[in-house]
């Protein structure tokens, strides 16, 4: 039993020929009467009386006829909200990010991304970077947004922009109240250093560059969250470095400074990843495309 055969026999026991049939559907009578007699013979049932030259349903062509009905119309309405599916007039976004985009970036691009597709159902993750690529490969995420290496040969890996890593200070800290704006390398050495949780895009570039200069650090505490971590930079308990979208407005206003590595400049990238077997439906393209447009 197939659609078509469903098709062809509801029109048929709703006109009670099968040459009207024939003739909607710009069939033969012949083929038409065929489809039916397959499916009597598929069901072992007879679905029609032919008396005076008419059809009429019997018992089990009037239960087949309210479920072919039924069948149908679920049908025409998947086949609807599949077109709109294609139109982008509704849908769904599974989305992670690392804690820096999720936080400062993120919502801003889906506030706009919704303000063109009102009926879309978008829900974001905020987590590191390793745990967006473990999502990613699970497929609970459509995409992610992150600041980290990941290294996975399953991630596909599109750069959107770079991002500075500012080292912040309080201003109640040496090198503030000596009008510090650059040190050493070295100087580094001996500071409470605070950084993010293993597994975080921001700690790997830091480590990964700090390392590469052969930079002696010491990590005095472990916060996974960003604005704890710029709160225990005001109360002087350590420096730490942080994206310039986390702290520059408050560089800008004084409540903690900005110091530079001398020839150390830290910066990483800001990526798109997804998995290289996901399916890139109309949507997740425009989201795409929105993000590079925003970068």
């Amino acid at each position: 039993m197939n659609l078509r055969q469903l098709e062809l026999f509801s029109l048929v026991a709703e006109l009670g020929n099968v040459t009207e049939a024939a003739r909607h559907l710009y069939m033969t009578q012949p083929a038409v009467s065929q489809t039916i007699a397959d499916l009597e013979e598929n069901l072992g049932l007879k679905l029609f009386d032919r008396i005076n030259r008419k059809m009429h349903v019997t018992f089990a062509g009037e239960v087949l006829y309210k479920y072919s009905k039924k069948i149908l119309s679920l049908v025409e309405e998947a086949e609807a909200h599949m077109m709109e599916i294609t139109n982008n007039r509704i849908g769904r976004l599974r989305l992670g990010a690392s804690t820096t985009i999720g936080i400062y970036l993120l919502p801003m691009i889906v506030g706009q991304f919704k303000q063109q597709y009102h009926a879309i159902q978008s829900t974001f993750v905020i987590d590191n970077t390793t745990v967006v690529e473990e999502m990613l490969l699970d497929n609970r995420l459509d995409m992610g947004y992150v600041e980290g290496l990941v290294h996975s040969p399953e991630i596909v890996v599109q750069k959107v922009k770079d991002d500075e890593l500012w080292l912040i200070c309080s201003p109640r800290h040496q090198w503030s109240k000596e009008g510090r704006t650059i040190i050493e390398p070295e100087e580094l050495e001996g500071q409470a250093l605070i950084l993010r949780e293993q597994g975080s895009g921001t700690r790997e570039v830091v480590e990964k560059v700090l390392q590469k200069h052969k930079v002696n650090y010491h990590p005095w505490h472990v916060l996974n969250n960003t604005e704890a971590i710029k709160r225990a930079v005001m109360e002087d308990i350590g420096i730490a470095f942080v994206s310039q979208l986390a702290v520059k407005e408050e560089v800008a206003s004084g409540r903690l400074a900005k110091v530079d590595i001398k020839n150390i400049p830290i910066s990483r990238e800001f990526r798109l990843i997804w998995h290289k077997d996901k399916y890139h439906t109309p949507l997740l393209n425009c989201f795409i495309d929105l993000t590079m447009k925003l970068a």
